[in-house]
């Protein structure tokens, strides 16, 4: 899947999805990312109940983490980062389109806007999965 497909497939996206984690496997080429979303319907009583999911990038052509604005760095005691899933924007970042451009058909660019540091995380793969984590402990 490219992360525009999974983007559409839950009722808020990835909009004020929480980072728990990133682990990057460059001989792999493959990203792992540790996330808290809203699966629930916006018109839902329970919109605003977040579920542990993981999001698997695959073919990882780049995986590049904007240092956070300096007004904006979060001490210690936060444990997840907040942030949007957005398409890359090629008016506001040209370099984007000459990277784009040697990609290969049916690679995916996408970047999450961090809100915690007022900067980005970019992501360019050949494929993405996504699962949701179970929360049963199991067992009596």
């Amino acid at each position: 899947m490219t992360f525009e497909e999974l983007d559409r497939a839950f009722p808020n996206g990835f909009d004020d999805a929480e980072i728990t984690g990133i682990a990057i496997d460059y001989t792999k080429r493959m990203a792992t990312l540790q996330l808290k979303l809203r699966g629930n319907s916006p018109d839902s009583p329970e919109r605003d109940v977040y579920a542990p999911a993981v999001l698997r990038v695959l073919g990882v052509y780049y995986l590049s983490i904007e240092p956070p604005d300096q007004s904006h760095i979060i001490g210690p005691e936060s444990n997840a980062i907040t942030v949007d899933g957005l398409p890359e924007d090629p008016h506001n970042y040209p370099l984007f389109g000459h990277i784009k451009a040697k990609l290969p058909d049916g690679a995916f660019c996408c970047r999450f806007f961090v809100h915690d540091w007022n900067s980005f995380i970019h992501i360019a793969a050949s494929g993405a999965e996504f699962s949701w984590v179970s929360t049963n402990a199991g067992g009596s």
